[in-house]
């Protein structure tokens, strides 16, 4: 039994050791149901719209801010704009969803019609500077960011790696 609790304990710091130690990523994938997958680079970032956003939480814990007083981000929806998802009729895409995968493993989902259709997706970006940092400067790139959640920080996310399309059957 003692060495159960040991053994146990050891996973457990060992996981919160790895929730703080994100690799940093330099490119992700957008793969699944979509025609073509889609490797999107930090220099890839640069082509899409920049927004600008002031006085955000970029933490990704909603027990800490991460306060950043300027940044740009482009809105993943732009992004995803770029691939063609599979689908037979326009209705099915209400059955889509994206996850959205980091480098460590740690996963965040959203629906189709969350991005597409709510406020989520006006607010919903990939940070590509942060206090005057470009995202190939930052140590928690690639860096998503949900602003519009009243918990901030719950939904942000260090070191995308993949969002794959999904369809729910």
């Amino acid at each position: 039994m003692r060495t159960a609790t040991i053994v146990l304990l050891l996973f457990v710091t060992k996981l919160m050791l790895a929730q703080q130690n994100i690799v940093a990523t330099d490119h992700f994938t957008i793969t699944g149901k979509v025609k073509k997958e889609l490797l999107v680079t930090l220099a890839d970032l640069k082509n899409y719209r920049q927004i600008e956003l002031k006085n955000i939480n970029t933490s990704c814990s909603p027990k800490k801010e991460e306060k950043t007083e300027l940044a740009k981000g482009v809105l993943i929806k732009d992004i995803l704009d770029s691939v063609a998802f599979v689908y037979n009729s326009p209705k099915e895409l209400n059955e889509f969803y994206f996850v959205f995968v980091a480098s460590d493993g740690y996963r965040l989902v959203y629906s189709f019609n969350e991005i597409y259709n709510t406020e989520t997706g006006k607010n919903l970006f990939i940070a590509v500077s942060m206090d005057g940092k470009d995202i190939s400067e930052m140590d928690n790139r690639i860096l998503v960011l949900t602003l519009s959640d009243i918990k901030s920080g719950k939904r942000n996310m260090k070191g995308l790696k993949e969002i794959i399309a999904r369809k729910a059957e």
